[in-house]
């Protein structure tokens, strides 16, 4: 049997300050472990302030340790999302404690230096020393050590050996250093009547509080009920405070407080009835009410709320109701109180959050259901920073999954962006909850949605958990379905259901698919349902990119006229000559317009019509600049504008057709001929490079640009020897026109690389010649033969042997590089046509013309695919999604919150030679599925269990009532 008066320990001894690194520091304290519910460990309290503490540790080293290669990428932190405020403070705990009160007295006596004190207040405690055998040894000891004994028999309730050490002229006021208690705190607190009554009368002070608590606290935190009634009795007052003396100035609360706090259900009901103002909250902002719902302890919160305690009271600085306390420490049956009392489920702390908010960040599955049903709380309630329940649900936790669902259940907005732009399927992500981030994708997350930085949840999802990619790949999937044929007597049907690649696109509709490519998710667009959906938008928009490369090739073609005609003929020049305009035109200036032609005879006597081109020309180019204008919205900033170097390029043709003008002055300068030559150059290059990016014609223009990088490449390395060449052959020709310079014989070397090697030339020479030394033909016979095997034969073999081998490589990935080309060109030519600076009617006509969907209503495409007359659609994209659907219909593979399909071991070979894989990472989701699947399977088949054994139970009952009006009715049948 345990010892009534070992029963009441709880509190610190000392406190130890440790310093973390973010500067939070953190009460050390001594409490034994115990099984009384006054010593409840604050679990979900403390689970929640370790997320607050950064697992790295700063540890100071030597930099030299370290290889220098520059800083680390930065952290993929979210904006104070993680950060966890504690709603109350760090003083709900219990401060006195039976076992750090008495090993406090025994180190006290220690530092005495007396031994035989020590084992003398063993011997009191276990009552083997009587009254006359202690006066003795009472007598030889010191002041201080009297003063001890005095504190350790009213703490051990010896009445007997309290009244001699009193005899004997004992301080009765004497505190220990440490927690600063005197004997009337410590038989109040062990609930000794006699004692408490005799320090009384021999002159204790009952309001005595010299650091913390007065003696009415100490019979608080003892839950000695006779104790605090003879304190009450005797002028002890309810209101003191107990202060710190430290810089804080903490106050510790009343009497009421520490009552609450011990679990002292005795007590609370006298001290409520001596309280003046049930309501009042002492000076730090907290009543008793709060440190019931903060420490969960129902019963003193039961009685509190009885006696008309305001269950709606909150506290001073972060204005928190008892019910947000409740909800952050993870009580149920204290938010069940609370509610049934009046309690507000909505009511907003400081930071705007509601109960459910903190209930959500503790990861409480019975508080978040809790004030969900029965406190009809809104789950899309939004704090002061925009984040809702939903995101403090998908936390690091392992309930963070179950009450995510219940949330979602409850129709929580699964894409509500906070102020930073985070939705939950960020922090979801983030915290690496992959099954969070599974929940969230099955119920509609917007897997494209940025933050104000612009990092999108899929690029997040692909780093931190790529398993759950595999719930993507199940929402493709599950978009594309079989009509029955043998229901419907018809042949196959095939639905198409694009609402997962539109709902969540604002002004156009290829957002998602662009951040797959964003995200280096480019397989994705292989699934057949991207690829029907970019077939179907590309015939709506190729239309319009087809008009921008006729305006853009006529715009072209006037500036080669125009150029041709003024600048290079010299044809506006001699036509003003003609007229008597220009007197000083020489004969090479004329000569290129004075053939008898009839079209140079006509340009010569009309020089209005080169005006007139150039007038055409600059129409057309200003047309071309309102392009360009409108096209800078497809672009987040001036910066990722400028790096496209085709725009560059455009606004530098455009700049040139001013800069040629010949209406400033009347006629055309010869510096302008090099603008034009360089213009009409760049403007068909241009051109080059818009006909390139239409999907049919994009595999050859990337082989063009690809052997382009490649031969940059091989240049860079081989320079080194191609300027070797040029200098040797400028020693051994000097007479030769084209080594005279070394600028003009590097230019050569390249082209005898081409093969053009004019070996009669260069090593014979020509007639009228003089011959070379002897030695000097011998080191041009050497040299030459050199080149050629080194640079013509062997250096121009490995260029084209890289070429084919990338071209090989292109040839490959063609299919995905098409459907990437036409995802990034619809993707710009959507943002120019819907950037919002064109009218509002003209925005409709285009709505009309160039989405898919214009209507949200038409989102499903039905098709026939195994009819040969269908032509909706690319063969071999019906040939993959039926293939998919079939294999869903057959296996039943179907799209749940735990997710299970065929998708990750399903591939589809397309007849182009390219396939669609789903990444390796899903098939261990898939493995996780399917043990939750079986785990969820397990509980229903319990659950149905009960129920039979439920049913069997009712029958049997049934049975016994039907027996027993059946012998009933027997029995006054006999009767009659």
């Amino acid at each position: 049997m345990e010892d009534p008066e070992r029963k009441e320990h709880v509190a610190p001894v000392e406190k130890k300050k440790v310093t973390l690194d973010r500067a939070i520091s953190m009460n050390v304290e001594r409490v034994p472990l115990t099984m009384l519910p006054r010593y409840k460990t604050l679990s979900p309290k403390l689970l929640g302030r370790q997320r607050n503490y950064k697992q790295d540790v700063c540890v100071q080293e030597d930099e030299c340790h370290y290889v220098k290669r520059g800083e680390s990428p930065p952290a993929d932190d979210m904006v104070l999302i993680d950060s966890f405020e504690d709603a109350g403070t760090e003083a709900f705990s219990v401060k006195i404690c039976r076992d750090s009160v008495r090993q406090g007295l025994f180190d006290l006596m220690r530092c005495t230096s007396n031994r035989n004190a020590v084992h003398f207040m063993e011997d009191i405690e276990c009552g083997t020393v009587s009254v006359e055998d202690a006066e003795p040894f009472f007598n030889r000891c010191s002041r201080m050590e009297r003063s001890i004994l005095l504190l350790w028999v009213a703490f051990l309730k010896k009445l007997y050996f309290l009244e001699l050490l009193v005899r004997m002229g004992i301080d009765i006021n004497f505190t220990e250093p440490v927690e600063r208690f005197s004997a009337l705190h410590l038989s109040a607190f062990s609930g000794c009547v006699e004692c408490s009554k005799f320090l009384i009368s021999n002159g204790a002070n009952v309001n005595y509080a010299p650091k913390w608590f007065t003696p009415l606290h100490s019979a608080a935190f003892g839950n000695s009920f006779e104790v605090v009634k003879l304190l009450l009795n005797n002028g002890a007052k309810l209101e003191i405070t107990g202060r710190t003396k430290t810089n804080d100035n903490f106050v510790y609360g009343t009497a009421l407080h520490s009552a609450v706090k011990a679990n002292a259900v005795e007590c609370i009901p006298l001290l409520l009835a001596e309280c003046s103002d049930i309501n009042s909250l002492e000076p730090r902002g907290f009543s008793p009410l709060h440190s019931a719902a903060e420490l969960g302890n129902i019963h003193p919160l039961r009685i509190l709320l009885d006696y008309g305690v305001d269950p709606n009271l909150v506290t001073y600085d972060k204005k928190n109701t008892a019910l947000h306390l409740a909800a952050e420490g993870g009580f149920s049956e204290c938010i069940s109180l609370l509610l049934s009392k009046g309690a507000h489920a909505d009511a907003r702390n400081h930071k705007g959050q509601t109960a459910l908010h903190l209930a959500a960040r503790a990861q409480s599955l019975e508080c978040v259901e809790m004030l969900l049903s029965t406190g009809a709380c809104d789950p899309n309630a939004v704090d002061n920073d925009m984040r809702s329940p939903l995101h403090s649900a998908v936390g690091k936790s392992l309930l963070a999954f179950e009450i995510t669902e219940v949330l979602l259940m409850c129709k929580a907005d699964v894409n509500q962006k906070d102020k930073y732009g985070y939705t939950p399927l960020h922090v979801a992500a983030l915290n690496e909850q992959s099954r969070c981030v599974e929940t969230l994708l099955y119920h509609g997350a917007d897997v494209s949605a940025k933050t104000e930085g612009g990092i999108s949840a899929l690029s997040i999802i692909v780093r931190k958990t790529p398993a759950s990619l595999g719930m993507l790949y199940q929402k493709l999937d599950s978009a594309i379905s079989l009509s029955d044929p043998e229901a419907s007597n018809r042949e196959v049907e095939m639905q198409l259901d694009f609402r997962l690649l539109l709902q969540n696109c604002d002004v156009g509709e290829i957002g998602l698919l662009k951040t797959f490519v964003d995200a280096s998710q480019k397989n994705i667009l292989e699934h057949p349902l991207c690829e029907a959906f970019l077939y179907l938008k590309w015939e709506k928009m190729r239309k319009y990119y087809i008009a921008r490369i006729f305006m853009y090739g006529i715009f072209v073609v006037c500036l080669s006229v125009y150029v041709l005609i003024a600048l290079a003929y010299n044809c506006y020049n001699t036509s003003k000559a003609v007229d008597g305009n220009i007197t000083t035109q020489t004969e090479s200036q004329t000569q290129l317009c004075q053939d008898d032609s009839m079209i140079a005879e006509f340009f010569r006597r009309n020089p209005l019509v080169t005006e007139i081109i150039w007038f055409v020309l600059v129409f057309l180019t200003l047309c071309e600049c309102v392009r360009k204008l409108v096209g800078c919205a497809a672009y987040s900033s001036l910066k990722q504008y400028l790096l496209q170097l085709e725009n560059v390029v455009e606004w530098f043709v455009v700049a040139s057709v001013f800069m040629i003008s010949c209406f400033y002055a009347g006629r055309t300068y010869t510096w302008q001929n090099h603008v034009g030559a360089f213009a009409v150059l760049f403007g068909w290059l241009n051109l080059m490079v818009m006909i390139g990016q239409l999907p049919v014609l994009g595999t050859y223009v990337a082989m063009y640009t690809s052997v382009q990088k490649e031969f940059a490449k091989l240049f860079a390395a081989y320079l080194c020897l191609l300027i070797g060449f040029t200098i040797s052959f400028c020693v051994i020709f000097p007479s030769s026109d084209a080594f005279g310079n070394p600028f003009v014989g590097f230019m050569k070397v390249l082209v005898m690389m081409t093969g053009e090697l004019d070996f009669e030339d260069m090593l014979l020479g020509k007639d009228d010649e003089k011959k070379a030394p002897f030695l000097l033909e011998i080191s041009a016979h050497v040299v030459f033969t050199v080149f050629l095997l080194f640079v013509t034969v062997i250096l121009m073999n490995l260029l084209v042997g890289i070429a084919v081998h990338d071209i090989q490589g292109l040839q490959k990935t063609a299919g995905l590089l098409k459907l990437v080309r036409q995802t990034e060109l619809i993707t710009y030519i959507e943002s120019a046509l819907f950037s919002g600076f064109l009218p509002e009617c003209i925005i409709r006509i285009l709505q009309w013309t160039a989405l898919v969907s214009p209507s949200a209503y038409r989102v499903v495409i039905q098709v026939r695919p195994l009819n040969p007359r269908e032509k909706r659609l690319p063969k071999s994209v019906l040939k993959a999604a039926y293939e998919i659907a079939k294999q869903r219909k057959w296996f039943g593979h179907t799209v749940s919150s735990q997710g299970s399909s065929s998708s990750s071991s399903f591939k589809v070979t397309k007849s182009r030679g390219s396939s669609f894989h789903v990444p390796q990472a899903q098939e261990q989701s898939n493995i996780q599925s399917l043990f939750w699947s079986t785990e969820e399977n397990s509980k229903g088949i319990a659950k149905l269990r009960e129920e039979v054994q439920e049913l069997r139970e009712a029958m049997k009952s049934n049975a016994d009532l039907l027996r027993q009006l059946c012998d009933l009715l027997k029995a006054k049948s006999s009767d009659c």
